[in-house]
């Protein structure tokens, strides 16, 4: 079918659908499992005449969604010459204005969709057109023949795809927001507006409406895809779309197995972005072939082991406080254990939220982390006992009833059950033999907890909070910490958010100064500049430089103090955990963070560091320095000697300094010591935010003048709690500065 009338892009798609819903939705929606509510928005938008925006993650089908709505487009007439495929009958447009006689040729349908792909390099020029220089010499600057036209206006009359619209810099929505306003765009090279008939369908990842503008999310009907629900459905989609080359070898046995560890890496707590759909095909596709090389007729074990460990681990990304302790490969392989069946002794008996519950118990409750860390196994048995409703006294409980049921269920020999009837009449060797049932209980609770990495082994003697212990401690901060940071900052124009990570894209031009490098010129805009100042030699006036969003990092050390009164309230523990919080909302700003203690001197606790795990793990041993002095200067002081191994033009440098107390020590001015460290830090361009936790022995007034020296800003709080809200705020104040 040809069109020969001229019509409006919207207007030619919207009959489409209703002539023939059903076939125009097979068109669209072909080979693609939607639910029935996506498929009725995204023609309902259709037949309004409304420009789409599709989000979802990778893999679920938005781009070719998109392209897929072109099925509706037929061929044809257009006027040859003109790059904006004019219909004969259209007025306005300067390439057709200049032609004596319009000529026309077919337009195939498959020429009527552009798709321009988004990233941070793209350029107005690339959307709207831009001058070609030798042309401009020749015709004149106002020429048309001097414009060679963008990928916006060669899809007149036709749909513009603009795939991952969320990775397009600022400059460019500008333009497009002319598009999508009306019939027309303007340019600086026309006096007049250029008529222009689109169909815009853009595509977005799941977190586009937080990264574009009002602005240009306004013009656009949201459409959400997501991965597919039904198992089954997803297996019928993956095995069609999937190059089976050996037609001898089935995957059917296997395809069920590898859909379901796709399926699991999107809903696993370690990953933040799980396997597309691409990944199961790719995966069918090695255990087609794979069983070949054994001359084999089907797949086993170790080839869905082998296919998934290589074409799985770099389609997921780890959550960022996961990445620095595991490899996607780890993860993987926990997953078809878990899948296949193989667990850890203590994945039998504890769960996911216990091991989560357990992990803070360690880490928070004094009475079991002492004696624990330091091997005092008699001492954990009796606070065991005394703390039943403890996670660990709950835990050994489930270990001693599973030993004794084992007992029960037929180790009882006749020399056993011979001692225990003594026992029984002898109440001293009952209780031994009880405590050795507790001590052995104790020693499978340890050992088991140790095999998960919740504990870790102490050279000396004694546990620690292990590896797994930490990551759940860091899980659970994670998402409030996220909610809290800011993920994204408006720039100087309404239109564009500027990314506040400092990706280093280039965001404009300006002028040549002086001591500007070379390989930041802008050679096309340059030789523009040349043009519209009608010169035909390049000159240093016409020199255009690349600006990019380049944001300074920030490097942080907290200051906790560790004298005796921080014990109450928990106050010591929120202080770790507000160390790790920060270390969290500092890892997609390239940040880093140390911390350091004080109470009669100060330590270093964790160097600078861009690694959570690395200052949770060094803050969780803190311990608090009873009947101690607190010397709030030597924290300072000890917290600007960190950052001083860093240049200022390196990284900007910022100290937190938590305290509850006044200082006192040194004597015999402790405040005045602290106030002239304050003022040595602040010489050196390191400023200083302060935490007072409002107790009986706070001093607000010293808080208060360091951090006014410090140029940063004081946080009383009432309640510990509200500690690790106070400071992440501080840190995204202190970025807004940058």
């Amino acid at each position: 079918m040809k069109t020969t009338e001229p019509i409006h892009i919207r207007e030619e798609i919207k009959n489409c659908i209703i002539n023939n819903r059903e076939e125009a939705s097979a068109k669209i929606f072909e080979d693609m499992v939607l639910p029935a509510p996506t498929k009725n928005n995204i023609l309902s938008s259709l037949l309004a005449g409304h420009h789409l925006l599709i989000m979802g993650p990778t893999g679920s089908g938005k781009t070719r969604l998109a392209m897929q709505v072109g099925n509706l487009l037929s061929q044809r007439e257009g006027v040859r010459d003109c790059p904006l495929h004019c219909y004969s009958e259209n007025t306005g447009c300067p390439w057709c204005d200049r032609l004596s006689v319009k000529e026309t040729i077919t337009i195939k349908a498959s020429e009527r969709i552009v798709r321009i792909q988004g990233n941070s390099e793209i350029t107005p020029e690339d959307i709207i057109g831009d001058l070609d220089p030798v042309a401009a010499m020749r015709y004149g600057m106002r020429s048309s023949r001097a414009f060679l036209p963008g990928k916006a206006l060669r899809a007149n009359h036709g749909i513009l795809v603009l795939d991952f619209l969320d990775r397009m810099p600022e400059a460019p929505m500008n333009s497009l927001i002319q598009a999508m306003e009306g019939d027309t765009i303007f340019t600086s090279h026309f006096d007049d507006k250029i008529p222009l008939d689109l169909q815009i369908i853009g595509t977005g990842g799941t977190d586009a409406l937080e990264i574009l503008p009002i602005t240009m999310t306004d013009h656009f009907d949201i459409i959400e895809l997501g991965y597919i629900n039904d198992k089954q459905d997803e297996i019928k989609a993956t095995v069609s779309q999937a190059v089976f080359r050996e037609k001898d070898i089935s995957v059917t046995d296997v395809s069920d197995t590898v859909i379901e560890i796709v399926r699991r890496t999107r809903s696993h707590n370690e990953i933040k972005r799980g396997v597309s759909i691409r990944g199961g095909i790719r995966s069918l596709e090695l255990l087609n072939t794979l069983p070949k090389l054994d001359h084999r007729d089907s797949a086993n074990l170790d080839d869905l082991r082998d296919a998934v460990v290589s074409s799985l681990p770099h389609r997921f990304e780890l959550q960022d406080f996961i990445a620095s302790i595991k490899t996607p490969e780890d993860v993987l392989e926990e997953i078809l254990n878990e899948l296949l069946g193989i667990k850890e002794d203590a994945d039998e008996i504890i769960s996911r939220d216990g091991l989560f519950a357990l992990a803070k118990e360690i880490a928070t409750k004094t009475e079991l982390k002492k004696p624990l860390k330091y091997g005092f196994y008699d001492i954990l048995l009796k606070r065991i006992h005394r703390f039943p409703d403890s996670e660990l006294a709950k835990y050994h409980k489930r270990i001693y009833d599973s030993l004794y049921d084992e007992i029960d269920k037929g180790e009882l020999d006749q020399e056993l059950l011979e001692e225990i009837e003594f026992a029984r009449k002898k109440r001293d060797r009952m209780r031994r033999y009880k405590k050795e049932m507790d001590e052995k209980a104790l020693k499978i609770a340890l050992e088991s907890l140790e095999d998960v990495g919740v504990l870790a082994k102490r050279e000396t003697g004694g546990y620690l909070l292990g590896q797994k212990g930490i990551t759940c401690l860091l899980e659970m901060l994670f998402p409030y910490v996220m909610g809290k940071v800011k993920n994204s900052g408006y720039g100087k124009h309404s239109i564009g958010k500027k990314s506040p990570f400092g990706t280093g894209r280039i965001v404009g031009t300006r002028k040549y100064r002086l001591g500007d490098s070379y390989k930041n010129v802008s050679i096309k805009d340059s030789m523009r500049e040349a043009i519209r100042n009608r010169r035909r030699k390049l000159t240093r006036d016409d020199i255009r430089i690349n600006k990019k969003d380049i944001r300074s990092k920030l490097f942080i050390v907290l200051s906790i103090d560790l004298s005796g009164t921080m014990a109450e309230l928990d106050k010591l523990w929120y202080a770790k955990e507000t160390s790790g919080a920060v270390a969290l909302s500092s890892l997609g700003y390239n940040d880093k963070v140390g911390v350091v203690s004080f109470s009669n001197l100060a330590d270093n606790i964790v160097e600078i560091t861009d690694n959570p795990y690395e200052i949770m793990a060094g803050v969780i041993d803190m311990e608090l320095h009873e009947n101690a002095f607190t010397n709030v200067g030597y924290g300072v002081r000890k917290a600007k000697e960190m950052l001083m191994r860093y240049r200022k033009s390196y990284a900007a440098r910022h100290i937190i300094l938590i305290s509850d107390g006044d200082a006192t020590a040194p004597e015999p001015a402790p405040d005045k010591f602290a106030i002239r460290e304050a003022l040595k830090a602040a010489r050196k361009g390191i400023t200083i935010s302060t935490v007072c936790i409002n107790q009986k022995t706070a001093n607000p007034d010293l808080m208060q003048r360091i951090a006014r020296i410090g140029k940063g800003r004081m946080y009383t709080i009432d309640q510990p709690e509200n500690m690790i809200s106070s400071v992440i705020d501080d840190v995204a104040q202190t970025r807004d500065f940058l």
